[in-house]
């Protein structure tokens, strides 16, 4: 008795020294040249748990999968409105389009070295609301971090899936994309509720519009423990109501939602208000 009393005891010991389990926090910088435009940003991507923030220089979205919602924050405004995930309606028809496109991955037989890991190319590519679009993305297995972001986007995906929402037919990557290259060619835009003499001006202004070409890479990458007030909404925001389709564009990747999804800043394409932390 006295040896399993001992036995109990230091296996609680041995528990309570463990560490909590650390969240990942992911610096990236990116490039996003369209024409003679061109612009210059840096954004952090944090997972712990089931909670993921990705923080821009406009917006910051905060995916909380525990109660099921999306919050689109903008710090400038101070207001942010939410998202049902998984999503319902109009929005599940852009979050599926946009997810089928950006997973449709095929691993391409080569790797790079990138912030000091090595990671393998994927290539990728498709279309969707807004255009055509291709990518290449050099996911790690190695990196820190890597583990936690897969559960995180399993998770994500598991729900979508749960909830009807279909995901890519390419093979699917597994750790973390520490580099994508993305080249966007705006097309025929299809948003529903939208006159038809309208789409056609925006059709014919998004023909003449030279590709959005993305460059993003990690700059630094570390695992850590994050505090629940890091993905709260601060309390002198003020909620609005969800912009409608219109203003809703998707670009490719902006709200991936499945494994290999929201690891990294999706490439530009079609941005408006809360449809991609990446937006130029």
């Amino acid at each position: 008795m006295r040896k399993l009393t001992t036995l109990v005891a230091g296996m609680t010991l041995a528990m309570t020294a463990l560490p909590a389990a650390a969240g990942v926090v992911i610096t990236q910088k990116q490039h996003v040249t369209s024409g003679t435009n061109s612009r210059d940003s840096e954004q952090t991507i944090s997972v712990q748990g089931n909670k993921q923030k990705m923080v821009s220089e406009r917006h910051t979205i905060i995916t909380d999968l525990d109660k099921g919602m999306m919050y689109v924050l903008d710090p400038k405004a101070k207001t942010y409105f939410e998202i049902e995930f998984p999503p319902k309606g109009q929005m599940a028809t852009m979050m599926a389009a946009s997810t089928n496109a950006a997973m449709n991955f095929k691993k391409a037989g080569t790797t790079r070295d990138i912030a000091g890991y090595k990671c393998a190319d994927y290539n990728g590519g498709g279309h969707m609301m807004a255009g055509d679009y291709t990518v290449k993305e050099c996911f790690s297995t190695s990196a820190p971090g890597a583990d936690e972001f897969a559960a995180f986007e399993k998770n994500m995906a598991d729900k979508l899936k749960s909830a009807g929402t279909a995901t890519g037919n390419g093979e699917i990557p597994g750790g973390v994309p520490l580099a994508l290259e993305s080249s966007m060619k705006m097309g025929r835009v299809n948003i529903p509720g939208m006159a038809p003499e309208q789409a056609a001006k925006i059709n014919e202004m998004m023909a003449k519009r030279p590709p959005v070409v993305t460059s993003t890479q990690v700059e630094k990458i570390e695992t850590k423990k994050l505090a629940e007030s890091d993905f709260a909404i601060p309390s002198d925001y003020t909620k609005r109501e969800l912009p409608g389709p219109g203003s809703m564009r998707m670009a490719p990747g902006a709200m991936k939602m499945a494994p290999g999804a929201m690891k990294m800043a999706p490439p530009a394409g079609a941005p408006a208000a809360g449809a991609s932390p990446a937006a130029p």
